[in-house]
């Protein structure tokens, strides 16, 4: 399932647009059972700081994916009974994918997808589908 969000009105200042995105990403982590997933872009600090709050706010660390990829075998990573939050980025599509294969079967992952800074491209759209293709629900962002 992919959704586009749309939480802004054209009034909303910067401060306001982090703060719906913050409480807009609380919400959807406390309906999905599964692992969360982050995409921005590298450069955008100011969006990593919103989803890391977001997550801290409800007990949870957001953590680097190439980190945890060169850290974890993906099974051992699925297997561990806390909930991974993970900033993820084409680069890690195998590891991924073996991570989600390995979950146990029923869960329901979530990629909270930010398309500021992440431009066209066919990585992207591969990448994309690769979500779509596992039954991550997508929230897209698109370029708020």
């Amino acid at each position: 399932m992919w959704n586009h969000v749309g939480l802004l009105k054209e009034s909303d200042g910067p401060k306001d647009r982090e703060s719906l995105i913050q409480q807009f990403t609380k919400e959807k982590m406390r309906e999905y059972d599964g692992a969360v997933f982050f995409r921005i872009a590298r450069s955008d600090k100011e969006r990593r700081i919103t989803f890391q709050q977001a997550a801290k706010a409800l007990g949870y660390s957001a953590r680097d994916g190439r980190t945890m990829c060169a850290a974890f075998n993906p099974q051992v990573l699925a297997e561990q009974t806390r909930r991974d939050v993970l900033f993820v980025d084409p680069a890690m599509q195998e590891f991924l994918g073996e991570y989600l294969d390995a979950c146990p079967a029923g869960m329901r992952h979530l990629l909270i997808y930010c398309r500021r800074g992440n431009g066209p491209s066919p990585y992207m759209s591969a990448f994309m589908d690769f979500w779509l293709e596992h039954g991550v629900d997508i929230w897209d962002l698109n370029d708020l």
